[in-house]
């Protein structure tokens, strides 16, 4: 059956038919909001991405967060061990690190963070060989310490660092030369110098024919000049790795100090290095702002241990302490050497033995006026006074014998000479010197076994007249004001006892040193000598650099005339061996090389100098021989 239904649309108001089946079962009807359904999970499912992708934009953000801030930790720590190395470094300019050094560290002090630090030895001291760094291949005695540094900021991040770090205590006369200031080599006559030099100043290198065959060292410049004026050599040469002199052509000036290293690289295999290779100062183990001329100076009731460890005068195990006035209080030099011994003061350590009178006198004997000092002379017009410098004779010959016959009770190791002024206010008025003489052979050790050695010190110039320490070789120093070398007497055994000015067995000898002959600035001439043993000593130096100072300046003398000479050398070997060490400059012994005393006081010797090899063993150093230190880390490491 059909029906019909109408459907009234709004254009047309028309009947549309429509038929319509019927269906059997259940009539099933489209469910109404699927739609809403369909977009509320897709909502859900979307808010669960953007949830999952915040989720782990937080945990990225926050463990980024957590590693900058860990590395900020490890940074924080990396600055307080560095701090605590640079606070090493300064105690150990002094030249050793002791547990008060350890003890007195501060805390490193980071912004936004709390620091802690334990600084440590590990192990005891060794001696060996250097394997790194500028020095290597010199021997030290070697602290190991370990700084541990923590630092920990407010959120809990934390950070711990290990630096391993060597404490090196270099003794000073491994160095074929070694200055404080500035070093000067600027030879006339050819020059060859055998063993490692080192300055801690600028090192000014200009000569004709010089050649070093070992390394040479500073913190500071080297300049390829003089000094005091404006002149350049082209004739120094450095050995090479291979053994080959090359010459130098570049300095500090010509190239920085990229250039610098990379030029030393290629000419030198870096022999020669500076501060562009990170070298550092070398110090004395002094307390801060101490200068190094307290190691020659006299004991004074004020020296702390620190500085007792350094002078030479407490090291000493035989004090003598003159009154400047025993050479004034008589005219009769035969009174005045027998009142000699009777008027000095001499104390030995550990129950070691002193000479009697009557040998001590054999030993010691004072000298007035002896000779005409050429480079002393200072004369100005109107002023007809020479500096002729009073003696305190030691005859090394009488010593040894006194001493070789008990050697264990009497054998002296440092032998020091306090000097006290009659003028306190003028130390030329008072020039009071000490001269070795009869030195070729110097006493026994105590033991058998020992190799022994002698050094003499003294905060007043010193003359060395002969021979030193050439018959059978023990390890020597010689530490003084200045050190000037006399030559080879004529007559090695000559009295001077006998009357100055006449009647000694040298009058009239055509060469060798003899005080009588040596009484005006006309040169005498010299004779051969040789010289084995260290030498630690002032020098002259040359006040400032030509072109800071926009002239030429008075020159020093430099290294060449270090050892200080008054004879005719033209043509003489003065053969040396040994270590030139210089600290400080003269503070008695203060005439410049070349002054102008109105003459020439001297020419120049052959010059066959050496490092002496021996003190590259620590058992052949001489007696009490000085030390210096520097820092080097060896080790960094990361605790988790």
């Amino acid at each position: 059956m059909k029906r019909t239904s109408y459907f009234l649309c709004d254009a047309f108001a028309q009947e549309i038919p429509m038929t319509v089946r019927r269906v059997s079962g259940p009539i099933t009807r489209p469910r109404r909001g699927m739609a809403l359904e369909v977009v509320l999970l897709m909502l859900v499912m979307f808010s669960v991405i953007v949830l999952a992708g915040l989720s782990a934009v937080t945990t990225i953000s926050r463990t980024s967060n957590a590693d900058y801030r860990g590395a900020r930790a490890s940074y924080a720590a990396e600055g307080g061990a560095d701090d605590v190395m640079s606070q090493l470094d300064a105690a150990m300019q002094d030249g050793i690190i002791n547990g008060e050094d350890i003890a007195a560290i501060q805390r490193p002090e980071v912004t936004g963070y709390r620091m802690t630090q334990s600084t440590r030895t590990t192990g005891a001291p060794i001696t060996r060989t250097i394997t790194s760094g500028p020095f290597s291949g010199l021997y030290s005695l070697n602290q190991p310490i370990d700084i541990e540094v923590t630092a920990r900021d407010t959120s809990g991040n934390r950070a711990t660092t290990v630096l391993s770090v060597n404490a090196q205590t270099i003794p000073l006369f491994q160095f074929g030369v070694f200055y404080e200031g500035d070093l000067e080599v600027l030879p006339g006559a050819p020059m060859t110098f055998v063993g490692w030099v080192h300055t801690n100043g600028n090192l000014y290198v200009s000569s004709a024919s010089a050649t070093f065959q070992s390394n040479l060292t500073t913190p500071d410049s080297v300049f390829w000049q003089r000094k005091d004026r404006a002149e350049r050599l082209n004739g120094v040469r450095i050995n090479n790795e291979a053994g080959t002199p090359v010459l130098l052509d570049f300095d500090s000036r010509s190239h920085s100090n990229p250039q610098f290293k990379i030029r030393s690289q290629q000419r030198f295999n870096n022999r020669l290095m500076s501060g562009a290779h990170g070298v550092r100062p070398l110090k004395l183990p002094l307390p801060v702002n101490t200068p190094p001329i307290t190691l020659v100076q006299p004991r004074l009731g004020t020296d702390n241990a620190m500085v007792q460890d350094v002078k030479m005068a407490w090291k000493a195990d035989w004090y003598i302490t003159v009154d400047a006035s025993l050479f004034t209080a008589t005219n009769d030099t035969t009174e005045m050497k027998d009142d000699f011994c009777d008027n000095i003061v001499q104390e030995r350590s550990a129950g070691l033995a002193l000479p009697s009178v009557a040998m001590c006198r054999k030993i010691f004997k004072p000298r007035r006026d002896a000779f005409y000092e050429g480079r002393e002379d200072t004369r100005v017009a109107g002023v007809t006074t020479a500096v002729r410098p009073d003696l305190i004779d030691i005859h090394m010959d009488s010593l040894r014998i006194w001493s070789d016959s008990a050697p264990a009770s009497r054998a002296p190791r440092i032998l020091y000479i306090n000097v006290i002024n009659a003028n306190a206010g003028d130390t030329r008025r008072d020039f009071v010197a000490v001269r070795l003489r009869q030195g070729a052979q110097l006493p026994k050790s105590r033991v058998s076994s020992d190799t022994g050695g002698l050094t003499v010190a003294t905060d007043r110039p010193m003359y060395i007249l002969g021979d030193y320490n050439t018959t059978i070789w023990r390890p020597a120093a010689l530490i003084s004001d200045a050190i000037t070398f006399l030559s080879h007497p004529p007559n090695p055994n000559m009295d001077a006892r006998t009357t100055w000015p006449s009647g000694t067995r040298c009058t009239g000898s055509s060469a060798g040193w003899c005080d009588v002959n040596q009484q005006v600035a006309d040169q005498n001439t010299a004779r051969p000598t040789t010289v084995n043993a260290a030498l630690l000593a002032g020098h002259s130096a040359t006040v400032a650099d030509w072109m800071r100072a926009g002239g030429a300046q008075q020159y020093g003398g430099g290294l060449e005339n270090f050892p200080r000479f008054l004879e005719n050398w033209g043509g003489v070997t003065f053969r040396y061996t040994g270590s030139l060490v210089s600290l400080f400059t003269s503070q008695f012994a203060t005439g410049l090389w070349g002054n102008n005393s109105g003459g020439n006081y001297y020419s120049a010797p052959t010059r066959q100098w050496s490092f002496d090899v021996n003190f590259r063993f620590p058992e052949r150093l001489p007696p009490g021989t000085p030390s210096v230190g520097t820092v080097l880390q060896t080790a960094f490491r990361p605790l988790y």
